[in-house]
C-alpha cells in the first residue's frame, strides 16, 4: 500500500499566514503538521511510500521538508508538482489523485491511502487501513466522525451507513443532517476504486470535494465507514489554526513531550 497526501492547495482563508508557508508546513507544537501525520503513518504495517502532491508555488517547501525527513530511510518520501500557480487553477483534491496517478503509473496496481495534509487526529489512522485489509481489500474504506454539533454538521459532509457499515449516502452541507457521522477526508481506496477516479471526472464529476467523489462512488463501488470517536483538528481557518496550536501546547507542556494520540 502507498499513501498520497493532498498539499496543493493554496489555503486562502489562512492568508497571511500562508503565503510564504503551505499549509501543511505550518507548525504546531514545534512541529510541522505534517511530522504528526507521518508519525501516523509510520505505524502502519507495511506502508513505506508517501507521495506528497502539492502545487508549483510550494513545490520547493515541500521538497526541502522531504529531504530532512526522509534522512531516517524509514519511509520513501516523493513530492510531485502539479504545476499550478494560483487558487483559480487548482487541480482539485481528485484532480490530483489522477495527476498523482497518471505521473506515477504504478499507483493504480494497489490500494491507496489518501489523506488531506491539514488534519491532526486524536485517533489512529492504522485502525482505518486495518479495517480495509480486514476486508480482503475488496471495497474502500473511509474516516467517519461523530460530531454532536448540529451547526458544524451542516457545514460538513455527513454520511450515512447500514447495519454492515456500508455506506448509504454522503450529503455535502446538509440542512437537515441525516446523521452524525462527517467525512475527514481520510480514505482507503481499492485498487478498483482508483481505476474508476478517471471515468468519474469524464462524466463530469468534481475535481475539486473529494467528498463528492465518495457521493458517486459508492454508487457503483462498495465502500465502507470506520467510525471514531475521538476528534480530528481540521486546520481551516486561522481560528481554528490558532486554538490546534493551544492544544497541542497545552498537552506539550503538561506532558513533557510530543504529541501523543489519545489511547
Amino acid at each position: 500500500m502507498n499513501a498520497l497526501i493532498l498539499a496543493a492547495g493554496y489555503a486562502t482563508r489562512l492568508y497571511p499566514l500562508t503565503l510564504d508557508t503551505p499549509k501543511p508546513l505550518l507548525p504546531v507544537a514545534g512541529r510541522p503538521v505534517l511530522d504528526y501525520m507521518l508519525d501516523e503513518l509510520r505505524a502502519i504495517p507495511g506502508l513505506r511510500r508517501v507521495i506528497v502532491v502539492t502545487n508549483h508555488r510550494f513545490a520547493s517547501h515541500l521538497a526541502r521538508w522531504a529531504e530532512t525527513t526522509d534522512a531516517a530511510g524509514d519511509l520513501l518520501i516523493e513530492v510531485l508538482d502539479d504545476q499550478t500557480q494560483s487558487n483559480e487553477t487548482r487541480l482539485g483534491a481528485i484532480g490530483d489523485v489522477a495527476f498523482a496517478a497518471t505521473a506515477v503509473p504504478d499507483l493504480l496496481g494497489s490500494p491507496l491511502f489518501v489523506l488531506a495534509g491539514d488534519n491532526l487526529t486524536d485517533f489512529r489512522l492504522a485502525d482505518l487501513v486495518a479495517d480495509f485489509h480486514a476486508r480482503q481489500g475488496a471495497a474502500s474504506v473511509i474516516c467517519l466522525v461523530r460530531e454532536p454539533d448540529p451547526v458544524t454538521l451542516r457545514r460538513s459532509g455527513v454520511v450515512t451507513i447500514d447495519a454492515t457499515s456500508r455506506v448509504t449516502g454522503f450529503v455535502e452541507k446538509p440542512s437537515d443532517p441525516p446523521s452524525d457521522l462527517t467525512c475527514p477526508a481520510f480514505y482507503v481506496y481499492s485498487a478498483e476504486a482508483l481505476r474508476l477516479v478517471p471515468g468519474y471526472l469524464a462524466s463530469g464529476g468534481s475535481p475539486d470535494a473529494p467528498g463528492n467523489f465518495i457521493a458517486w462512488l459508492h454508487g457503483v463501488a462498495p465502500v465502507y465507514g470506520h467510525v471514531f470517536d475521538e476528534p480530528r483538528y481540521d486546520i481551516g481557518s486561522v481560528e481554528s489554526y490558532e486554538a490546534v496550536c493551544r492544544l497541542f501546547e497545552g498537552r506539550l507542556a503538561n506532558r513533557g513531550d510530543g504529541f501523543v494520540p489519545t489511547p
